[in-house]
């Protein structure tokens, strides 16, 4: 079956139009019934593969098909494991599995909202889900698109998580931490993540 009823409908429509045929003259030409040249045309029915082709074919056009490979569309929720904890006991996120998949989406902006959509599952550590919720709110919000619904569900980390450095250094962090993961209790300079954009 065809999987997109409209897309059938307007091949059919155009190509009887074109033709310069009513409905009834369609259906006497494909020996097609009316009712369902009627139908495919309203969008009403998914018509057989067949069905179309043998339309078609009566208004002289062929039905060709092409395969080309639908593009990667990474997943937030592949990175839950993307995470350890150092000698110290701190949990560390690993930042070149969270850089390539911020990179990756930099440079394909039309796959953001639906790499960030499906509700990622629990990561094992609060620190991360949150990381990866604050993550998914950022991207968001720098595409214009809504906010994930599963990063409501997410409780707020209630220690504060900050990365190693001197004094100095966790002041710069926590002045340039992007507003998402900052509001997540999470303090991490937006450069440690996101590359700025070109200019």
């Amino acid at each position: 079956m065809l999987t997109l009823v409209n897309e059938a409908a307007v091949l059919i429509r155009d190509a009887r139009r074109e033709a310069g045929l009513s409905q009834r003259a369609l259906s006497f030409r494909a020996d097609v019934s009316y009712t369902t040249i009627c139908r495919i045309e309203r969008g009403r029915i998914d018509p057989t593969i067949g069905t179309v082709q043998k339309v078609l074919s009566a208004l002289g056009h062929e039905l060709e098909f092409s395969l080309r490979p639908s593009p990667y569309i990474p997943q937030l929720g592949e990175l839950t494991d993307a995470w350890s904890t150092d000698r110290n006991g701190q949990e560390q996120p690993d930042w070149t599995r969270l850089r390539a998949f911020l990179d990756y989406l930099a440079r394909n902006p039309q796959l953001s909202e639906a790499a960030i959509r499906a509700r990622v599952p629990s990561s094992g550590s609060t620190f991360m889900d949150n990381l990866l919720a604050g993550v998914a709110e950022k991207v968001a919000d720098d595409a214009g698109a809504s906010r994930p619904a599963w990063t409501k569900h997410i409780g707020v980390l209630q220690e504060v998580w900050r990365g190693m450095g001197t004094p100095r250094m966790r002041e710069s962090a926590e002045a340039t931490t992007p507003p998402q993961l900052a509001a997540r209790n999470i303090f991490i300079p937006v450069a440690s993540l996101w590359r700025p954009a070109p200019s």
